[in-house]
């Protein structure tokens, strides 16, 4: 087990067992935290300005284009600012309970630069810890599971890896010729910790972060003609084809998928070939076998 967790399972364990004494420092610090989360979730105002930094470069090339020309995507729910504060707040959080428990935390929040062929990219890191660079994310129940905890590992978290998260942690270590440790993740919902480390051998994925990387600024510094980075999928319904078409995972959660896709050829239906009273609703490209007597246009219900 990584000596991050450990040392953090420990402290953890011992303060559910018996009260302890807080270092005052750290707990003014956690507070600080805190009410800047507040105040750049809910004052600061969002940038109109489209900008390329290590915490968006690594997505896909496609929804930067859409960004960058300014396109309007989905409306951004009414819980986003929620969920983003949420984030924040368990970050805080992260960093008091790692400080608390005795790990020498070093350079949080350190703004980096990373140069190449007269092209800068900025960031922020999260954190160094044993002169490695650290990234932490708080995770939904399915992502940390997934990804971040047992039933993942490093090669799990960079398969489909539509926000960046390796390009993003690779730049953060390689602005500084440091090593990337890899992401400390925390349960949204559950508390839970993990730590996905970066495998010993790492310098094919830190060669493909980086090109990744690279080549998404090129691409937006020259206005390389738009192509969508994926293809729709042909739907199954327990294990047999439909004859339908539908949008892949990381398709259908991109904000962009409607202006990418068109209003007209994009549907969200329920399941066709389900018969449960509440079906899943899928984004649908070809509809060839549908369900009788139940259609609906794009984003209605």
């Amino acid at each position: 087990m990584n000596n991050i967790l450990l040392r953090v399972q420990k402290y953890l364990d011992k303060v559910s067992k018996e009260p302890v004494k807080l270092d005052k420092r750290l707990v003014q610090e956690f507070g600080e935290a805190c009410k800047n989360a507040l105040l750049r979730q809910f004052e600061e105002e969002r940038r109109d300005k489209f900008e390329l930094r290590m915490s968006n470069v690594g997505r896909p090339l496609c929804q930067l284009q859409m960004e960058a020309k300014g396109i309007k995507g989905e409306g951004q729910p009414y819980n986003t600012k929620v969920r983003n504060t949420f984030g924040d707040l368990i970050e805080a959080l992260a960093l008091f309970i790692m400080k608390s428990s005795g790990i020498d935390v070093k350079n949080e929040q350190k703004k980096v630069t990373y140069k190449f062929n007269n092209n800068i990219i900025e960031g922020r890191q999260d954190v160094e810890i044993d002169e490695k660079i650290w990234d932490i994310k708080s995770a939904s129940p399915y992502s940390f599971e997934k990804k971040f905890g047992e039933a993942g590992g490093f090669n799990e978290v960079i398969k489909d890896d539509s926000f960046g998260y390796a390009s993003q942690g690779f730049l953060y270590a390689e602005s500084q010729n440091k090593k990337f440790g890899g992401w400390i993740a925390i349960n949204k919902s559950t508390g839970e910790w993990a730590v996905c480390e970066t495998p010993a051998s790492i310098d094919e994925h830190k060669k493909n972060a980086l090109k990744i990387a690279k080549d998404n600024v090129k691409a937006i510094k020259n206005n390389v003609e738009f192509k969508r980075c994926y293809t729709d999928i042909a739907e199954t319904f327990r294990t047999k084809p439909t004859g339908n078409r539908v949008l892949g995972f990381v398709c259908s959660y991109c904000p962009y998928k409607l202006p990418c896709w068109g209003r007209d050829k994009l549907q969200l239906l329920p399941q066709q070939q389900s018969k449960g009273k509440n079906p899943k609703w899928v984004w649908y490209t070809e509809v060839n076998n549908p369900k009788k007597d139940e259609t609906m246009e794009a984003g209605g219900k």
